[in-house]
C-alpha cells in the first residue's frame, strides 16, 4: 500500500473574508484526486501549488510554440526536460497526434492543442501534478484521450490533482473526490453502483447510516449531514442542496426530517428542511411572512412558515 502524505494547504482570505480555511490534502502515489470547487478557489489554489517544490502545475492557458510542428515541439520538450527515455513516436501515439506530427501547431484543432499542452505533465519528473480543468470545452474524443493520459501518469506513480468546477467530469476521472468550500475540504463518497444493501441479522442492532444518499448521472453521491445547506421538495421531487448545487434524493422529506433532526436540521416549511448551522438571519417580510437567509455566496433564502416560527425561536433560545 502506498504511503500517504498529508499536504497542509494555507488558508486564503480576501478583504477579511475567509474564502477557504487551511486544510490537509491526503496524497499518495498513483492517485487521481479531484477537487470540486468554484473558479475563484481554483485560481487561488493554482497560485499556491505553483509555489510548491516537487510539484508541476498545468495551467490551461499555457502557450505553445505554434510555429513548430507537433513532432518538433515534442522533440524540443523531451530535450527541455532531459528525458531521453521517452520516444517521440510513443508520445505521438499516447496523445493521438501521430497523423498531425508534421502539422504546424497553429493549424491544430482546439482539442488537439489542449491535449498537446498536457505533454509537460507527462515529461515532468515532479511527483505531484496539478491540472486545471482538464476536460473543459473538449470534444468527446479528446476527453477520452485525456483519460488515457491520466492512466499513463498513474503508471508513472505520480499523484495527480485535478481542479474543476464540473463534478461529473471529476466522477469519471478521479479515484478520490473532495469538495472545497468556505468551511474547508470535504470528502465525497461517490459510488459507481447502487448502495449495497446489508442484511440485518436477527437479534442484531439496526445499522445506522448517517450519510444522505443522492443520485446524479447514474452515480450515487453520499453527503455527510453538515455538508448539506437545505432540502427542497417540489411536486414530489426531493433535492438536497450542497454548495448551491441540487442533488436529487429518493428519500421523502418526512424520512429526511427524521434522519437529520438530530444533526441540527429544522423543518422550516412543509416543502423545506434547513441546516440551522447554515442560517445567518431570520428575515421578517410581513406579519405573516418569514424567511431564513443562509451563509452562502448566492445569498440563499428559504421560506419559514408562520406556525414554525415559535418552534424555531424555542430551539434557538430567543
Amino acid at each position: 500500500m502506498n504511503q500517504q502524505l498529508l499536504l497542509e494547504i494555507d488558508p486564503y482570505t480576501e478583504s477579511g473574508n475567509v474564502i477557504y480555511p487551511s486544510f490537509q490534502l491526503p496524497l499518495h502515489a498513483g492517485a487521481i484526486i479531484g477537487i470540486y470547487t468554484d473558479v475563484t478557489k481554483i485560481n487561488t489554489l493554482m497560485q499556491w501549488f505553483s509555489r510548491q517544490q516537487k510539484t508541476y502545475t498545468h495551467v490551461r492557458e499555457n502557450a505553445l510554440y505554434e510555429r513548430l510542428t507537433v513532432g518538433e515541439y515534442i522533440h524540443f520538450s523531451i530535450k527541455l526536460f532531459t528525458t531521453p527515455q521517452y520516444n517521440k513516436e510513443d508520445i505521438l501515439k499516447l496523445f493521438s497526434l501521430s497523423e498531425q506530427k508534421n502539422n504546424k501547431i497553429h493549424t491544430l484543432q482546439h482539442g488537439e492543442k489542449q491535449r498537446l499542452k498536457l505533454l509537460y505533465t507527462y515529461l515532468s519528473s515532479a511527483p505531484t501534478q496539478i491540472i486545471e480543468e482538464p476536460f473543459q470545452n473538449l470534444d468527446e474524443y479528446s476527453k477520452q484521450n485525456v483519460l488515457k493520459l491520466l492512466i499513463a501518469l498513474q503508471k508513472q506513480e505520480k499523484t495527480i490533482v485535478l481542479l474543476s468546477n464540473n463534478l461529473e467530469e471529476l466522477i469519471i476521472s478521479s479515484t478520490e473526490i473532495y469538495r472545497l468550500d468556505a468551511f474547508g475540504l470535504h470528502a465525497l463518497d461517490v459510488k459507481e453502483d447502487e448502495i449495497e444493501k446489508v442484511p440485518t441479522p436477527i437479534e442484531s442492532a439496526p445499522i445506522r447510516l448517517d450519510k444522505i444518499p443522492t443520485k446524479k448521472n447514474d452515480k450515487i453521491i453520499l453527503f455527510n449531514p453538515p455538508e448539506i445547506d437545505y432540502i427542497e421538495s417540489v411536486e414530489g421531487v426531493v433535492c438536497v442542496y450542497v454548495a448551491n448545487e441540487a442533488y436529487p434524493c429518493t428519500l421523502s422529506l418526512n424520512d429526511l426530517e427524521q434522519k437529520l433532526t438530530p444533526f441540527g436540521f429544522f423543518r422550516s416549511h412543509r416543502s423545506y428542511i434547513v441546516n440551522l448551522q447554515k442560517v445567518r438571519e431570520i428575515i421578517t417580510w410581513t406579519r405573516n411572512s418569514y424567511s431564513l437567509a443562509l451563509n452562502s455566496n448566492e445569498k440563499t433564502v428559504v421560506p419559514l412558515s408562520k406556525n414554525k416560527l415559535a418552534d424555531l425561536k424555542e430551539i434557538l433560545g430567543i
